[in-house]
């Protein structure tokens, strides 16, 4: 398993779930939309803040990157 890989996937599957486009989401996020991006694909690891910020922006908690097997997110952000 390539958790970056994973978390990748999952951002992208959140991020699609919830409607939103790169640029909405980074917008509402405060991180740059080509990060995002590299984030998405793999090719970057985001930081403890970036995944802060890009979970109260997609309204999850931030473990929900985390739980590969479960599609739909459950936990809100508290």
């Amino acid at each position: 398993m390539n958790i970056r890989l994973e978390f990748a996937n999952r951002l992208q599957f959140i991020r699609k779930h919830r409607g939103m486009t790169q640029d909405a989401l980074s917008i509402a996020a405060s991180i740059d939309r080509s990060y995002l991006s590299e984030v998405e694909n793999g090719k970057s690891a985001p930081t403890l803040d970036a995944i802060d910020r890009l979970a109260k922006a997609l309204d999850i908690h931030p473990a929900e990157f985390f739980v590969f097997s479960v599609r739909e997110p459950k936990q809100r952000y508290e």
